[in-house]
């Protein structure tokens, strides 16, 4: 398949004016990668957020690792079936650290180029112990499905690219595993103006599975709310074939139904010192999703159980309010009937509810 790299630029394209001494300060513009390997269950997230503009703004970076325990070497394994390594951190945004063409953003601990459908990405958090560099290169088909959405008090875009071709390498505490070709990686970008601590919430996620007879199915939804998920957005689900988008639902065609437990608990919470303030705040975590879409033709049944979850805490740059955004993983079973063909699959899902 040919990859349509004008598209691709279009997506990739840093929508913050870099020379513009004056714009916003509530722009907002990131890269955001997951990394799925099926047959060992690692899962890794990693973002690089630009917010605001050169000398007055920051870049902020997430990654987040969940790691089976079996696939722990070291001797004191955890009591968990799945643990979670994690950093987040932040640098002031100087001049000369990011580059629109080609994108590059460099910084202490941070490296991020695309040019086309090439890609390099790079972070190393030496106290956490955490380091991931891969080069990828897109192989799925890319959308843009939307640039100037109402969001909060501005807008947000969205874009993704759900197939790169990746190699490179994972460190987790001295441990080291080799990103190969097997391992699945979706890229998407999102882009806007809009102050964190609105009343903003979105429900996304993305689900990589193998079929019984060997093909590999990705799903990816998304649905932006308010802030306590009373009112939604057009919700949608992409649904890809190997590399080729096979089918949409959208709106009402799509049920989603969060199952949350009975008691709220302690998240796992990020950055440090947000845990410290937060420190009180008690939450009811997903323990399970299901999704069911339909039309005349298809049908979707997606059944998830999730294992972990981490809690971001990511601050407004100009005044004292927070969004939450949880991030959760697990395992998904898919039943698809697609085009008189039932197709069934099991895999992992990364996702994330915002609130």
């Amino acid at each position: 398949m040919s990859i349509n790299e004008q598209l691709i630029a279009r997506v990739e394209d840093l929508r913050i004016p870099l020379n513009d001494l004056f714009s916003p300060l509530d722009w907002k513009d990131w890269y955001h990668f997951i990394l799925i390997d099926i047959q060992s269950g690692l899962r890794v997230l990693v973002n690089m957020t630009m917010i605001g503009r050169p000398q007055q703004g920051e870049i902020q970076v997430s990654f987040i690792v969940n790691l089976p325990s079996e696939q722990i070497t070291q001797q004191h394994q955890p009591d968990t079936p799945l643990a979670t390594f994690a950093t987040t951190f932040s640098l002031e945004w100087q001049q000369d650290m990011v580059c629109r063409h080609p994108l590059r953003l460099q910084g202490k601990g941070i490296y991020l180029e695309i040019n086309g459908k090439h890609s390099v990405i790079e972070v190393q958090d030496e106290r956490a112990q955490l380091f991931i560099r891969f080069q990828g290169e897109a192989q799925a088909m890319p959308l843009l499905v939307t640039e100037d959405s109402p969001f909060g008090s501005g807008f947000i875009g969205w874009g993704l690219v759900p197939g790169l071709k990746v190699m490179g390498e994972l460190s987790v505490c001295g441990q080291r595993f080799n990103i190969h070709q097997d391992w699945f990686c979706y890229h998407d970008r999102n882009f806007g103006r809009f102050r964190w601590g609105e009343d903003i919430g979105w429900e996304w996620f993305v689900v990589f599975a193998t079929c019984n007879d060997g093909r590999k199915i990705a799903l990816i939804l998304d649905q932006r709310t308010n802030k306590d998920h009373s009112v939604g957005g057009l919700p949608y689900i992409f649904i890809y074939l190997g590399n080729n988008l096979s089918k949409v639902f959208l709106g009402a065609n799509l049920s989603i139904n969060w199952h949350w437990s009975e008691s709220p608990v302690l998240p796992l919470r990020l950055p440090g010192t947000m845990a410290s303030l937060f420190g009180d705040r008690k939450l009811k975590y997903p323990q399970r999703l299901q999704v069911e879409a339909a039309d005349e033709q298809d049908q979707l049944l997606l059944s998830v159980h999730f294992d972990a979850m981490t809690e971001l805490v990511v601050p407004d740059n100009q005044s004292r309010q927070y969004t939450f955004i949880e991030e959760v993983t697990g395992n998904a079973e898919i039943s698809l009937s697609l085009q008189g063909e039932t197709l069934r699959a099991n895999g992992l899902i990364y996702g994330e509810y915002v609130v």
